[in-house]
Order: structure tokens, then C-alpha cells, then sequence
């Protein structure tokens, strides 16, 4: 086959910055309400301060594709908490109760050091990032 015959694999469409956004804040949602997190606790894991603007967003990410007005910040903290989501299901694949009561319930590990791990990721950035990083860690990454 002459080389201007090979076939080049085809690309995937780019995904815009606010589709990503409305898809990751829905998915937000439904982890909010499997971990039985708090209006206070979701706002916090997303660096939100203002109750109107969360619940705003959420309703508008129920109704559109696309969401804008995210940070950069926001869409970090929710790239984390979805990251976060994942690993928990893997390292725990075989109990649902424990893997939607993980987040809330007091944790022995040294970095936890009894604490739950929400009050970690409920901290700052560097919260989520360490709990993710912990997960990881668990997992094998």
C-alpha cells in the first residue's frame, strides 16, 4: 500500500470548555447526593460562597448542555471531586455503602489523622488535591 494511501485515524471532536463544565456540574450533583453532602459541603468543594449562585448554576446546568461562568479554580476543585469519585469506586468495587460513606466518615490514615476526609477536601484546594493523591495512591497510579 503506497504511503499516501494510509489512513489516518480519525479525531475526535473538540469538546468546549463550557460543555465540559455543564456535564462535570451534573455529574457534581448526582455525587453530592450519593455522598449525602450538604448544600454547605458541595458549595465548599467548589469554592462557592454564595448559596443563589450554586443553586443557580446547578439549575442551569439541568437545563443546558453548556455551562459558562465557571473559574478556573471551580473547574479544578470539580475536575478533583469527579476524580476523587472515581477512585473511591475503585478501590472500594464491592461495597456501594462503603464507597458513598467514605467521604463522611472519620478516617485513620496519617493524613487524615481521624478526621473524615471531607473536612480535608472541604479545606482548600490543596485538600482535594491531597485526598485525591491519597486515593491515587491506594489505587496504585
Amino acid at each position: 500500500m503506497p504511503a499516501s494511501a494510509v489512513r489516518k485515524p480519525p479525531t475526535a471532536a473538540a469538546i468546549s470548555e463550557s460543555a465540559q463544565a455543564g456535564a462535570g456540574l451534573r455529574t457534581f450533583a448526582r455525587i453530592a447526593d450519593r455522598w449525602k453532602l450538604s448544600a454547605a459541603d458541595a458549595m465548599a468543594l467548589l469554592g462557592m460562597e454564595s448559596r443563589s449562585t450554586y443553586y443557580e448554576l446547578l439549575k442551569r446546568s439541568r437545563g443546558s448542555r453548556e455551562i459558562k461562568g465557571l473559574s478556573k479554580d471551580q473547574l479544578d476543585r470539580l475536575s478533583y471531586v469527579l476524580g476523587i469519585y472515581e477512585a473511591i469506586r475503585v478501590v472500594f468495587p464491592h461495597s456501594e455503602e462503603t464507597r458513598d460513606r467514605w467521604v463522611s466518615r472519620s478516617n485513620a490514615a496519617p493524613m487524615f489523622a481521624g478526621r473524615s476526609p471531607l473536612e480535608i477536601m472541604r479545606s482548600s484546594m490543596i485538600g482535594l488535591y491531597q485526598t485525591f493523591a491519597h486515593l491515587a495512591a491506594a489505587r496504585g497510579w
